[in-house]
């Protein structure tokens, strides 16, 4: 969803986001140091507690924390919920509000049972209607970039690194979740997203016999098959640059990290015709606005590095998605060489997430950084499936529900390993109790403790049973807490309501164990 403002309106709001969160980040760092104190005195009380042991399903543990009014009102919620014109209208159990005063109770609520919270900023922006691809075939679009929005993407990069500086104050365990669409514009991610596809698509080229690496024959043939100049020379020069490992074949890890977007145009001048690569390629204004997205991201991750602060890159549109991945890469490589900093977002309900995950801990251990990762089951599953039923391409996402939940249990499981071997950080960002159960039963396997770098998160208003229950077992434990005002929040809450609908058909176990609790504390 997309809202039109005019420079007078940007600058009044931008200016209004400003001084608001000059108050709530006190609030923020003074809540979560508490949080981070709670959780250390939970985890001496109790020791380490065998995943079986974790009382998820005891519902006097797990709501505990909760006064009679707020079962009452969580119970009322979610049963609306399960009708959808009134998801809507549930804003204030998903938003803890919009200034200081609103949101001071939940932070500190969260705080006494040794849960922190990560500040979301709850503004979103897409390209208008359904982001049409901005190159088909051989027709060019061309793009006309809003230079407004790009003045409102500095100032909202100013809105998170005040955050950064209230998650400072937690000694280490601060994260602060960013958005690529709030700091670049949707338009530029589209088109750096589809040149990052391009660039795949022509090792794909490369690879003549698709078994995943290519030799100097292939290459010097396909080079001479596609680019003008011919010189043997010239090809070999290319693929000693290429070959980074020096071993006489190119995979994508090698490819991926020797091209650049910014020589798309470049190697596109080179081509014998014009096709996909050539249309996909970046023009000096393009180049130009990609610079100075990416000076806003290092920027926040520079600022997060030195404040002991990890900073999560959410996931977006599949459309944006490979634009998210380059960033996200460039940065894990910089700034995660002594500590996971920056961590990147894999919807596990995509088909492709899997292999992509794995790819990327390979990258990772090659470039000699630590990998970060946060895994969610998705955000956007109603639009993926319209988007591509409407280009009559086969839906991104799994199949199933069960083939979603089996494929997220195995990337927990890939992190895992890696977070045992090489220091990797993760966070599992997960509403289901059964791959909760599964993670902390792996981290026992694996010898990790509740404290090793595997991180917890659960929505504002969603699972208080599983994050309030890990966060009294002294696990890292969190919760998103979108910040805003509600009609700032309305994309993401009715995003957030789409992606649980579902779930929410599912949530009768929760509901059930508040209405025990509820007539245990009433009947005794």
């Amino acid at each position: 969803m997309s809202r039109e403002y005019g420079p007078a309106a940007r600058e009044e709001r931008a200016a209004e986001v400003e001084e608001s969160l000059e108050a709530v980040v006190e609030e923020v760092a003074a809540a979560n140091a508490e949080a981070v104190e709670a959780r250390r005195a939970f985890q001496e009380e109790s020791g380490d507690v065998a995943a079986a042991l974790l009382p998820f399903d005891d519902p006097q543990e797990a709501f505990r924390a909760k006064s009679n009014m707020d079962l009452v009102r969580s119970l009322a919620v979610f049963q609306m919920c399960r009708v959808r014109p009134l998801v809507d209208h549930a804003d204030a159990h998903f938003v803890a509000g919009k200034d200081k005063e609103e949101i001071q109770p939940t932070l500190r609520f969260l705080a006494r049972h040794g849960i922190a919270a990560i500040l979301d900023y709850a503004a979103e922006d897409d390209l208008e209607a359904s982001g049409e691809e901005s190159a088909t075939g051989d027709q060019v679009v061309a793009r006309v970039y809003n230079y407004e929005g790009e003045e409102l993407c500095d100032r909202r990069m100013d809105v998170f690194l005040k955050a950064i500086d209230a998650a400072s104050t937690m000694n280490g365990a601060g994260f602060v979740a960013i958005k690529l669409t709030a700091l670049g514009l949707p338009e530029l991610l589209e088109r750096v997203s589809n040149a990052q596809l391009a660039i795949r698509g022509l090792f794909e080229q490369f690879d003549d016999d698709g078994n995943g690496s290519v030799t100097i024959d292939e290459f010097r043939r396909v080079y001479d098959t596609y680019f003008t100049s011919d010189a043997e020379a010239e090809s070999a020069g290319w693929f000693e640059q290429l070959d980074v490992t020096r071993d006489g074949t190119i995979d994508y890890v090698d490819w991926t990290s020797q091209i650049s977007l910014f020589d798309t145009a470049k190697i596109a001048s080179r081509c014998r015709e014009r096709g996909p690569f050539f249309n996909a390629a970046l023009t000096e204004e393009e180049n130009d606005l990609l610079r100075k997205m990416l000076a806003r991201v290092e920027t926040l991750a520079a600022a997060a590095d030195a404040s002991g602060v990890r900073l999560m890159i959410d996931a977006e549109h599949s459309w944006f998605q490979p634009a998210v991945d380059h960033v996200t890469t460039r940065l894990q490589a910089q700034y995660n060489v002594a500590r996971p900093v920056v961590f990147g977002t894999y919807q596990c309900y995509l088909k492709d997430s899997l292999p992509r995950l794995r790819f990327d801990l390979e990258r990772a251990q090659r470039g000699g950084y630590r990998f970060g990762a946060k895994l969610v089951r998705g955000a956007y599953m109603v639009v993926e499936r319209r988007r591509a039923a409407e280009r009559g391409a086969p839906s991104p996402i799994h199949d199933s529900l069960e083939d979603t939940h089996a494929n997220y249990d195995a990337c927990v499981g890939e992190v895992l390993a890696h977070v045992a071997r090489h220091g990797a950080g993760l966070m599992v960002a997960s509403h289901n109790q059964a791959s909760i159960e599964k993670a902390v039963a792996a981290m026992q396997r694996l010898g990790l403790g509740p404290q090793s770098g595997v991180y917890f998160g659960q929505l504002l208003g969603m699972a208080d049973n599983l994050t309030f229950v890990l966060g009294q077992h002294g696990y890292g434990a969190y919760k998103y807490v979108p910040f805003g005002s509600v009609d700032e929040a309305m994309p993401y809450l009715i995003r957030r309501a789409q992606e649980n609908s579902d779930m929410l058909g599912g949530v009768g176990k929760e509901m059930g164990m508040m209405r025990r609790e509820l007539k245990r504390r009433i009947l005794g």
